[in-house]
């Protein structure tokens, strides 16, 4: 058999969206939309009843609040299907499709939906144990733990180690990064080191612009979705099979030169 006669293997399509990422973007805009056009009475009724508020954890009843720590442990999962405006809501959508549909292509509907919603309730546990008393009765809302877990999850993966590997086919097949060599890797350190400065400027200069969309953002949540996510990648993935059968499904450029 000839080159020219050597069956190549299709290639997935660089921009296909999973579905679990359409069921996921669905959910949340069908809420966006009862927020926006459902009325003042059911948007309030949703922020109570689904948003998170850590005085629900820390002061049951605080304020009025229904359900207390019962309904802010069902609210851990439920506040990240809540947004503030369409601008917050497809932002987070835009990061979703982005960080999300690779994740998801690499782990299957049901382990993608495990380690995002793990992230979405790390990232809300850290806001809330971080949130000073006088942000209580604060809600939050919003799918950026969940996305930046994604964010997380992806750097363990999203870096060839070769130059010449196509990101568009080789990524779901690339070895998932050991935690213990991440430090060892500048890109991952580069990438996780900006989105840590970003979340950090975020906190400093928040309290200084009171009344504006940078100080309502929860940059604690932020921080905790991500390393929730480039740490449980490891344990939710299954370990892939090569064509040979053998663990690691991987390209020639991650397992040359390996034991």
């Amino acid at each position: 058999m000839s080159a020219h006669d050597t069956p190549s293997r299709p290639r997935e399509p660089a921009f296909r969206v999973p579905p679990v990422i359409i069921g996921v973007a669905a959910v949340i805009l069908v809420f966006q939309l009862l927020m926006q056009f459902g009325g003042a009475p059911l948007a309030l009724v949703l922020i109570v009843e689904m948003a998170l508020f850590p005085a629900r954890f820390f002061a049951e009843n605080m304020g009025g609040l229904p359900g207390g720590l019962g309904q802010g442990i069902f609210s851990l999962v439920s506040y990240g299907f809540l947004h503030g405006g369409w601008s917050h809501c497809l932002i987070n959508l835009a990061w979703l499709l982005a960080f999300g549909a690779p994740v998801a292509r690499r782990l299957g509907a049901r382990r993608f939906l495990a380690l995002y919603l793990a992230c979405v309730v790390a990232g809300g546990l850290v806001q809330v144990f971080s949130a000073g008393e006088n942000s209580w009765l604060v809600p939050i809302i919003g799918a950026s733990a969940g996305v930046s877990g994604m964010m997380g999850a992806a750097a363990r993966f999203a870096f060839p180690e070769t130059r010449w590997l196509d990101p568009a086919t080789a990524a779901q097949r690339r070895r998932l990064l050991p935690i213990l060599e991440v430090p060892k890797r500048r890109p991952v350190m580069m990438f996780i080191g900006v989105w840590v400065v970003i979340n950090l400027v975020f906190g400093l200069v928040g309290p200084l612009t009171k009344g504006t969309m940078l100080a309502n953002i929860a940059w604690q949540a932020h921080l905790g979705g991500f390393f929730a996510g480039l740490l449980l990648i490891g344990l939710v993935e299954k370990p892939p099979l090569s064509s040979s059968g053998g663990p690691g499904n991987v390209d020639y450029g991650d397992w040359k030169d390996r034991a």
